[in-house]
């Protein structure tokens, strides 16, 4: 029944906003687009297991996510967009369910930045379809709290090389990406692609999205890194995460220039990630 309930928040909802980043299209020169977003993640007590095995893998105790994140696009030029993701993490582990706990490992909270992110994207080709290129460096900015096992982001940096392209039609719109993604201090290199079309009514645009991140386990990495034995507990950002995710986007616009966005997103398919899906509402402000 919990499996069922899952699937239909995966496809009934509004999610993240940070979906602009992905699109082959750039702002206009000195154009710049900033959102402000709340994103959360209900209290969970089960991710999805390492390994490709059906169900879930209890934890320890139930965590809940959520994360004030500021994004922001700038045109630097005719053909090419900087964009900054800052994302501030509100996490919270309760008390054992069940099986004890080691010793000093407490309930309580943790605040700390995520993984600030920098990228530049660039137009490669305009016609029917567009073809930009994207660079995004992940900045070893997230913290750990020792006392409850709560990690704010990856102990590492990750470069991100990605092709997208897409095509825009009178009232909708269809993009696809992939790339490659290269993560320091022994954690695993990854593939990252996606797909994401919407259309518009009138003030309003609905949308929706799949994203896929699979995890390769190098060789030399297969280990991953050496993690305090309370944050593999956690499983906040271990080694080899992945997912399928499915989800809705509305984007309400308000003004010509702001509006608000609600979203919903799921995973379809995890490893190592929450059993539960990720909700999010933020405002935007455009100038172009």
């Amino acid at each position: 029944m919990r499996a069922c309930l899952r699937c239909i928040l995966l496809m009934v909802g509004f999610l993240p906003g940070f979906v602009t980043a992905q699109s082959p299209w750039v702002r206009s020169q000195a154009g710049f687009y900033a959102q402000a977003a709340w994103q959360f993640i209900p209290a969970y007590d089960a991710v999805y297991p390492d390994k490709n095995t059906a169900g879930t893998d209890p934890l320890h105790r139930a965590i809940s996510e959520g994360t004030f994140q500021l994004y922001g696009e700038y045109g630097i030029s005719r053909r090419a967009t900087l964009t900054l993701s800052l994302p501030l993490r509100f996490l919270h582990a309760n008390r054992a369910i069940a099986h004890p706990l080691p010793t000093g490992y407490s309930a309580g909270n943790s605040v700390g930045l995520g993984n600030v992110s920098l990228s530049l994207r660039r137009t490669l080709h305009t016609g029917e379809l567009t073809w930009a290129g994207t660079v995004r460096l992940d900045l070893p900015t997230g913290s750990y709290d020792a006392p409850t096992g709560l990690r704010s982001g990856y102990n590492a940096f990750t470069l991100l090389p990605m092709l997208n392209l897409g095509r825009g039609f009178r009232r909708s719109y269809i993009f696809a990406y992939a790339g490659y993604g290269l993560r320091t201090h022994a954690y695993s290199d990854f593939l990252h692609s996606g797909i994401e079309g919407g259309r518009h009514f009138r003030k309003w645009w609905l949308t929706g999205f799949s994203e896929l991140n699979l995890p390769l386990k190098n060789t030399a990495k297969k280990t991953g890194p050496t993690l305090p034995f309370e944050n593999t507990l956690t499983r906040l950002y271990v080694n080899n995460q992945g997912y399928l995710s499915i989800g809705l986007k509305s984007q309400i616009e308000l003004h010509r220039f702001y509006g608000l966005q609600l979203s919903v997103a799921g995973a379809a398919w995890g490893r190592n990630v929450p059993a539960r899906p990720a909700f999010s509402l933020g405002f935007y402000f455009k100038w172009d």
